[in-house]
């Protein structure tokens, strides 16, 4: 039951039981309108995100202001480990920078919109 049900149920045996000081003609006509005004009342939204969705958009979020941070940043050297096992730091130019950065953005402009589709609105 929601909230909505729970307080007209609440108002229907409110109603029944005036309190002492009080005229039970208005009382009732008072209890009356109250339960209209609560029927009146918007359903509380009915698209509530799981919590597997909502897992996975705190996800997206993170590396959507991550891939942000790296797409403004400048990169001049990424620490590479080679399959043989060896680590090495390798100096990037100019051109791949930008592509590199681009592709970032790009990542990140794919994510908000699956934020979309999870009913997020990332800005």
């Amino acid at each position: 039951m929601n909230i909505k049900q729970t307080m007209i149920k609440a108002l229907k045996h409110t109603k029944w039981v005036a309190p002492q000081n009080v005229d039970e003609e208005k009382w009732y006509e008072a209890c009356d309108k109250a339960i209209k005004l609560v029927e009146q009342l918007k359903e509380p939204d009915e698209t509530k995100m799981n919590l597997k969705d909502l897992e996975r958009a705190n996800i997206l979020v993170q590396n959507v202001k991550i891939l942000e941070i790296l797409s403004k940043s400048e990169i001049e050297y990424l620490n590479v480990k080679y399959p043989n096992g060896r680590h090495d730091s390798v100096f990037i130019k100019d051109e791949l920078k930008e592509k590199i950065q681009k592709v970032f953005e790009d990542y990140a402009d794919e994510l908000k919109a699956e934020l979309k589709e999870l009913g997020v609105d990332y800005e």
